[in-house]
């Protein structure tokens, strides 16, 4: 198959895609080259030559002496520019990050055929002349070596001026950028749509990204333009790794657990157990040339298991602030109640309140109690419900079974003090699956070049949900809720140069919009 027919094949494949995208992460070198007098030079062959893979693209000066490379991949370039009469130009080390052109001003110098010039620092500059645009870049140093919390590089575009992240339980993201709304934020990845349907979430990361697959990412977090975003919250371009001309490889594996950590202060006073965090993370990456200069390879894998509790009270579930159950004595058919007024610690109580028991749901010391004959009110009263049955029948065995299936009160400032009193647990939750990503570059010649790449990832929420608050909410129940996710990402990416001052950049992919998958486990 020839590369024309390769690149026909293309260009129809791109025109009849489903899903294509504006957002971009690749970014342009651009410059003017004069004579020493400041006189454009006009027909300059300019070359640009990424040092990491070798790929070439060439070009030549218009009759004004400018120069343009579009849609350049992340990474360091060098650009050199010969004119038969004048010294050859090499500016090397120029470093083109996402979404931010480069500006490589050249000025050639007189000299005799063969003479050449190399300027040794690199001497870019990185202006923003055409919008206001306010962003930031994460290269990839900063991905690699900032420590993050699960490996999620996108964790750190809170570390971004004008980015606030709210600590409190509200609905949303949590995450506002200079005062916008929490779910106006856009997360493109290699120029395809990554965002969470329903609340997004910019550091929500439902790809799985991590260090070694993420080449840098850009925020603009203010003023973004068409290409850059859509939204007026935090606009993230993720560039992905590419393969380069050297093999790398990197084995790794992250622990946690619960041995290592001290118990929260709270939980020591109120007499709880330090929540169980077991968190395994393991993988490998690796990524290099398949033909030298031309077709290059990038792949991770990493697998998640993480065994974790958490205080139900942290969940919201029940409308006592832990679920509630019957404590010993109402599970016996008798039911206490207040008859009139009862004096307890100072305080007069007119109904069942937990100011009348200890912390073990005794009644507390000076509280009197209802005998029927000398104290008659202002005490704690009690009637058997089974005893008074008029029918003779009692509780219902099944009712019964049920009531004591469920574990014994142990929080009794909650409910009201008597009958009901609230049950305080650490329950579980596993978050586990693999995420795999594949890139394959290849460089058909100076004009044109492709890239394909591969997201997918398994992330689920077993034994219990608690973002959605549904835990289990007792001992040896199920869960109230499950979570299963399959997210799914491609990005097929064709660059062509027609002339000078004609550029051509495709983008297509699919993402998968509903990585999430819910399901409801207990009962409602």
């Amino acid at each position: 198959m020839t590369r024309k027919l390769v690149v026909s094949l293309l260009v129809v494949f791109f025109l009849g895609f489903p899903s294509v995208s504006a957002q971009v992460s690749t970014s342009s070198i651009t410059g003017v080259v004069t004579d020493a007098s400041g006189a454009v030079v006009a027909n300059a062959r300019v070359e640009a030559k990424n040092e990491n893979t070798g790929g070439v693209f060439n070009q030549s000066t218009t009759s004004s002496g400018n120069y343009s490379f579009a849609s350049l991949t992340p990474g360091s370039y060098s650009i050199t520019v010969t004119l038969s009469g004048f010294q050859t130009f090499t500016s090397v080390h120029n470093i083109l990050t996402v979404g931010a052109p480069l500006v490589v001003d050249v000025s050639l110098k007189l000299s005799a055929i063969g003479q050449t010039v190399e300027v040794v620092e690199s001497n870019y500059q990185r202006l923003e002349t055409s919008n206001a645009t306010l962003s930031d870049i994460m290269d990839t140093k900063q991905v690699q070596d900032l420590p993050l919390n699960g490996r999620n590089p996108l964790a750190l575009l809170t570390l971004e001026p004008g980015v606030v992240q709210r600590t409190t339980n509200g609905a949303g993201s949590g995450t506002h950028v200079f005062g916008s709304r929490d779910r106006a934020h856009n997360v493109t990845i290699d120029g395809i749509d990554a965002n969470e349907s329903t609340v997004p979430n910019p550091q929500g990361n439902i790809q799985r990204l991590n260090p070694d697959n993420v080449q840098e990412f850009r925020t603009v977090t203010l003023d973004a333009t068409a290409e850059q975003g859509r939204n007026s919250g935090a606009n993230v371009i993720v560039a992905t790794k590419p393969g380069t001309n050297r093999l790398h490889g990197t084995v790794f594996y992250f622990n946690r657990n619960t041995v290592y950590n001290a118990n929260e202060w709270f939980s020591n006073f109120e007499g709880k157990n330090r929540p169980e965090l077991k968190l395994h993370e393991y993988g490998f990456a690796v990524d290099g040339p398949i033909i030298k200069n031309k077709t290059f390879f990038s792949g991770t894998f990493q697998n998640n298991l993480i065994n974790q509790t958490e205080p139900v009270s942290a969940t919201k579930v029940g409308l006592l602030g832990a679920p509630a159950v019957y404590t010993s004595l109402a599970r016996t058919g008798n039911f206490r109640f207040v008859r009139g007024a009862v004096n307890a610690g100072g305080t007069t109580v007119t109904r069942n309140s937990p100011l009348l028991v200890d912390a073990s749901g005794n009644l507390k010391a000076g509280v009197p109690v209802c005998n029927g004959t000398t104290i008659v009110g202002n005490c704690v009263d009690n009637y058997n419900i089974f005893a008074n049955d008029p029918q003779g029948i009692g509780g219902d065995p099944a009712v019964l079974a049920l009531m004591n299936s469920l574990p014994a009160a142990n929080a009794f400032d909650l409910g009201d003090g008597l009958n009901q009193a609230g049950f305080n647990w650490n329950p579980p939750s596993q978050f586990k699956g693999p995420h795999y990503y594949v890139r394959v570059d290849h460089t058909f010649g100076p004009s044109d070049s492709v890239f394909v790449r591969w997201l997918q990832n398994t992330f689920d929420t077993k034994q219990g949900d608690f973002l959605n608050s549904r835990p289990a909410v007792y001992p040896g129940f199920p869960p109230l809720g499950e979570v299963n996710r399959l997210g799914k990402n491609l990005a097929i990416v064709y660059r062509h140069t027609f002339s000078p001052t004609l550029k051509s950049r495709q983008c297509a992919g699919i993402p998968d919009r509903h990585a999430g998958r819910y399901r409801r486990t207990g009962p409602q």
